[in-house]
């Protein structure tokens, strides 16, 4: 499980760097046309580390329909995030895409019958709570936002049904082929106008670009096959933690107060959900007796 939780961190701080670079490239590109170089070049970067590390890649014999469900879901959640990046600012859009974990977690407990103790859901509530004032803090919905809303809920109902997918490929086999199927699922969205001339510039943007996406997929789809949903996702947020600096050096935007007691309430949640973890919660059960124990004392000795 701790495994799990340190990837999951280490992918949130990766993730808002492919976001500013896919936000960069929304400048003079189509969104259709930026994610395809995103999941094709994460794809490419992954299968030339397979070959290197002499890891395995196969295409899946069973479980082909919902391969291709999966993968849809993840297309349509990055294109909505890409158009999102497109229209407002990164931190904005990346504050509605963190709907994702409360979604997966909704998805896993009603539909897998993960556990949620109430530890896990105040934690979650608590750090979305965090998020929602860093998302709203004028109070207002624009369609940037709207749409990484949309987009963080078709990415919640991906990261449950890939926690519970049951599928046995190697995650080096499970991020070349859906990164691959995903680019050819959206091509004739992407080449709808032409294929761009290419430079050294868009290239090195593009290899760049890929080589994150692939290192935020397999943490975080590892992250996901090693602890509960419910559990990871009070540590979704920290992905808001790493946007704000991004989008301050990269695009010149300014945190206010409302994102910044947003970041208190992320860190809250965190420190909460970590009580539902097993050794966490023996501690904090073995302080409670402790000090109950201080108390009843006191009162004996006083009375």
């Amino acid at each position: 499980m701790k495994a799990g939780v340190g990837y999951l961190v280490v992918a949130m701080a990766l993730t808002p760097l492919a976001d500013a670079l896919s936000k960069s490239l929304t400048l003079e590109y189509s969104p259709f046309l930026v994610t395809f170089t995103r999941y094709f070049m994460a794809g490419f970067v992954a299968l030339v580390l397979a070959v290197l590390l002499r890891k395995p890649v196969s295409i899946p014999q069973e479980d082909r329909l919902g391969q291709l469900v999966r993968t849809a879901l993840l297309m349509g959640a990055m294109i909505l995030l890409v158009y999102a990046l497109s229209m407002v600012p990164l931190a904005k859009a990346v504050g509605g895409f963190l709907i994702a974990p409360v979604v997966a977690s909704l998805v896993a407990v009603v539909a897998y019958r993960e556990h949620m103790d109430v530890y896990r859901l105040t934690g979650a509530l608590v750090s979305f709570a965090g998020a929602y004032a860093i998302l709203r803090p004028e109070g207002s919905l624009e369609t940037g936002t709207l749409l990484a809303l949309a987009g963080g809920g078709m990415l919640g109902w991906y990261l449950a049904v890939t926690r519970h997918s049951g599928t046995a490929g190697s995650l080096f086999s499970t991020l070349v082929v859906q990164s691959f199927l995903g680019s050819l699922i959206i091509a004739p969205l992407a080449f709808l106008h032409g294929i761009p001339p290419l430079d050294w510039s868009l290239l090195g943007e593009a290899l760049a670009l890929g080589a994150v996406s692939a290192g935020c997929h397999f943490l975080t789809v590892a992250a996901y096959r090693r602890a509960d949903a419910s559990v990871l996702a009070p540590f979704f947020y920290f992905n808001i933690v790493f946007a704000i600096p991004i989008g301050y050096f990269w695009f010149h935007e300014m945190p206010d107060i409302a994102t910044l007691l947003g970041l208190a309430g992320i860190a809250i949640g965190g420190m909460i959900s970590l009580m539902s973890t097993p050794r966490q919660s023996g501690v904090f059960t073995g302080l409670m007796a402790l000090s109950r124990n201080y108390v009843r004392r006191f009162l004996l000795k006083t009375g």
